[in-house]
């Protein structure tokens, strides 16, 4: 929440502000209501490097490594970020 109240102050400072979701885990639709008001932009990338698979594994979220999971998970970021007018 400090980077949150930071980027909040940037912002209505007149600074331009992004953030940067990546990788793309669960729960990453639900920043959209954090950051509005805070960010100009935002960009999404995915896990797409290997040596961290074992993360994945561990926790059961193989399904979230997928191209599938990936593009539906964009559709819906990008959609709600861009219902609050941040552009992706």
């Amino acid at each position: 929440m400090d980077r949150v109240r930071a980027l909040d102050e940037l912002h209505r400072a007149g600074i331009k502000t992004y953030v940067m979701i990546a990788p793309m885990l669960p729960g990453a639709e639900s920043l959209a209501e954090i950051l509005a008001g805070k960010v100009d932009y935002v960009i999404v990338d995915r896990m797409n490097y290997h040596y961290a698979d074992w993360v994945y594994r561990k926790y059961g979220l193989e399904d979230k490594m997928t191209d599938y999971y990936f593009y539906q998970t964009e559709r819906t970021i990008f959609s709600t970020f861009a219902e609050l007018g941040i552009s992706c």
